[in-house]
């Protein structure tokens, strides 16, 4: 009898039992490949995270070390080492104050050559010497907060250690700034405080324990491919074995697709990585996989773009000035390093041109800040307008402007200079409500060997050079010589500017010294002149340095308000007594400008009490003589004597003799020198005949002597001043007699 072949039933349930038993096989062998990617995730996620981690402690040890690093270069700390009488109050008030070292800064100490801090403070944190090892970053903790500790050398431009600094800066706020984490919950990250401490940098990443970012996309992926696969499973279990391959090939070929995008979103993080999912699958639940993969596909690309956006403005931020678009002096000395690198080894001809607004403050004082912005964009644009193709300018800060010319001898960077100075008096300045004229001065310097002239001696060349373009009757466009760095000497250094700076412009530490006007019959006082010093710790700045200062920044109203208001001080005080008097000294500026009878009218109280004498320099040449005359004219009506005086040093004269209001003329010293020759004495008597005729008083400058003093009474000189009398003081004297 024939076996009975089984059934087509028989070999559908064969057929299903197998092929469920392969789906089965195929599920597990599935769901471990999902495992062991969630592992793979896992093991990714932490290595990722250890690298995270060691680059940030890196990247904020690098950026408190250059910090550190520009502390040490920083101008103060070299100027404490080569006088440190003052670096407890320094270490006060401006060791941390300086916007190189962060706001989290703990400490820091300035020590000599030797290794010995420069004075020794209770409230200091830091050792009194430096460690044989001080090449080490340490970390010392306070509880479980880490600060490291840095020790750097101070050097000259020769390479030689002038001494060195240290910085205690706490490291979590530097490691959190700059880390950037992206694997690491920063908030997890705890510090286990070691057993030993200090300890050196690198074992710090050993004591840090954090958690990892939970991932989103992943774990919703993992989520969504499991559930995708069971669902599936359970439709390849009721498909009959002609659908089977088709369906495997349908599943196959989606989910290496999906894997290898995800491998490179692995591989290239914080990137943009190519779509490779644009095709869409066939099943519903592929297709959601992958438009949610694309959908993240497209804000991680929008992410970064942003990031590239935004790291975009920074650097803009970093190098330009807000204000007038120009770029700004960090961009100015990056600039210069460039220009070492590329034309150290070649003989091109650079020039470098300072820009300065004259008269600036006055505009700002007089129309506001807004319209002094104003100005500083017009002039900015106009200037940049002019520079040719890649010439960069540069805001230095205030109302002064840099370039570098490149490839330009000195008389093409005139004619530039000179189309500068043009564009910018055609600019319209009145649509801001400035009505008067706006100019600018341009200083120049030149140099083809770079390594020859660093920029701190390019700086000061034409800040020489602006200098001499701001000089009264000087040409506004000046190029550096020689001679100008003669008749400037010792004018420039930084302390000096800046004390006088702020002595003009706030009035600290400004004194006023007197020195008395006697009645040549009499030998009593008549009245004091008001002489400026300027008081810089244990340095008094002479007038020889104070003036040209304040000259070449056109300051000298700034400065006349300022000795004005220490005057009244002194006149409330009782400094200056009733029956005495005061003689004041005014610029040029000051006689024509239109607040000189506010500064001065405070003074109308103390006319009948006082000799109220005014000044006015005969040195320099007053170009508005009406508005001059008009002035004085009125000050004198209130109660003020006029003096001219320097009369034979300056400029004209007998033109400000005829045409200005003047009670009183002051002869210069060297025209009472003329009683020394007995021919050019002629000319001294017949001057003073001639002045006194005309109803003025004369004061005789200078005199030292007591035969002097005696010629001088007999030629009809009412009033003396000089040594013989008295030398400035910051008391009264009183003068001895001179018989």
């Amino acid at each position: 009898m024939a076996k009975k072949a089984p059934s087509i039933k028989a070999y559908l349930a064969l057929f299903i039992f197998a092929a469920l038993a392969m789906l089965g096989l195929l599920s597990i062998i599935t769901l471990q490949q999902i495992d062991h990617l969630r592992q793979e995730f896992q093991t990714t996620s932490l290595t990722q995270a250890d690298v995270e981690l060691s680059r940030a402690i890196n990247a904020a040890y690098r950026e408190i070390l250059d910090r550190t690093k520009a502390y040490a270069r920083w101008q103060e700390v070299r100027q404490q080492i080569q006088n440190p009488n003052f670096y407890a109050y320094w270490h006060k008030h401006r060791a941390l104050s300086s916007e190189v070292l962060p706001d989290y800064t703990q400490d820091a100490a300035i020590y000599n050559a030797k290794g010995k801090v420069l004075g020794k403070l209770d409230t200091s944190l830091l050792p009194a010497r430096v460690p044989e090892k001080s090449d080490t970053a340490t970390l010392i903790f306070d509880g479980n907060k880490p600060s490291l500790l840095l020790y750097t050398p101070v050097t000259n431009k020769e390479g030689s250690t002038l001494g060195y600094v240290a910085t205690l800066i706490r490291f979590l706020p530097e490691l959190f700034r700059t880390g950037g984490f992206s694997q690491i919950d920063a908030e997890s990250i705890h510090i286990e405080r070691p057993a030993a401490a200090p300890i050196p940098l690198h074992e710090l990443q050993g004591l840090i324990e954090f958690d990892l970012r939970t991932d989103p996309f992943s774990d919703a992926l993992l989520k969504i491919m499991t559930s995708a696969f069971v669902h599936f499973g359970l439709l390849m279990g009721l498909v009959t074995l002609l659908f089977y391959p088709f369906v495997i090939w349908l599943l196959s070929q989606p989910i290496q697709r999906v894997s290898r995008h995800i491998d490179l979103l692995r591989e290239n993080p914080g990137e943009s990585v190519p779509n490779s999912l644009s095709k869409p699958f066939q099943i519903a639940e592929l297709e959601k996989i992958r438009q949610s993969l694309n959908a993240y596909h497209m804000r991680l690309n929008d992410v970064n773009r942003s990031l590239d956006q935004k790291n975009r403005e920074l650097w803009k931020m970093a190098h330009h000035d807000p204000l007038t678009g120009a770029h700004n002096r960090r961009a100015f000395e990056k600039y210069w390093q460039e220009l070492n690198d590329i034309f150290a080894d070649s003989r091109t001809p650079i020039c470098l041109a300072l820009f300065d607004i004259n008269h600036f403050k006055a505009i700002n004082d007089s129309y506001g800040h807004q319209a002094g912005d104003q100005v500083l964009k017009v002039i900015a644009k106009t200037i940049q307008g002019v520079l040719r193709k890649n010439e960069r300018l540069f805001r230095l800060g205030g109302d002064e402007f840099a370039t570098f010319l490149i490839n330009c001898t000195p008389q093409t960077a005139l004619s530039i200079a000179e189309r500068c100075e043009q564009a910018t008096a055609q600019s319209n300045f009145q649509k801001f409500g400035v009505r008067e004229p706006v100019r600018i001065s341009i200083g120049l310097t030149h140099t083809d060997r770079l390594e020859n002239d660093p920029l701190q001696s390019l700086q000061w060349k034409a800040d020489v050079a602006m200098y001499s373009a701001k000089r009264p009757s000087s040409s506004s466009i000046a190029l550096f010589t020689p001679a100008m760095e003669k008749s400037t000497q010792g004018l420039f250094s930084s302390w000096t500017r800046l004390a006088v700076y702020e002595a003009v412009t706030s009035g600290k530490d400004l004194r006023i010294y007197y020195q008395p006007i006697v009645d040549l019959e009499s030998g009593q006082t008549h009245y004091y002149e008001a002489l400026v010093r300027i008081q810089h710790g244990d340095e008094l700045i002479m007038p020889s340095h104070i003036f040209p200062l304040v000259e070449a920044r056109r300051l000298e109203p700034d400065l006349d308000r300022s000795i004005i208001e220490a005057i009244f001080r002194d006149l409330e005080s009782n400094r200056i007594p009733p029956g005495s008097g005061v003689s004041i000294n005014l610029s040029p500026p000051s006689v024509v400008d239109e607040g000189i009878i506010d500064w001065l009218e405070d003074f109308q109280p103390y006319v009948r009490s006082h000799k109220l004498v005014l000044e006015v320099t005969e040195t320099a040449l007053i170009t508005q003589l009406h508005l001059a005359t008009k002035n004085l004219k009125r000050l004198r009506n209130i109660g003020f004597e006029i003096a001219l005086d320097d009369f034979g040093s300056g400029y004209s004269s007998f033109k400000y003799l005829a045409t200005m209001p003047v009670d009183i003329v002051k002869f210069d010293i060297t025209l009472v020198q003329l009683l020394n020759d007995k021919e050019q004495q002629r000319i001294l008597i017949y001057l003073a005949k001639m002045i006194i005729d005309a109803g003025h008083r004369l004061v005789a400058e200078g005199i030292e002597d007591k035969l002097t003093a005696k010629r001088l009474r007999r030629i009809g000189f009412k009033y003396g001043q000089g040594y013989l009398f008295g030398k400035p003081a910051p008391e009264l004297n009183k003068p001895a007699k001179t018989g």
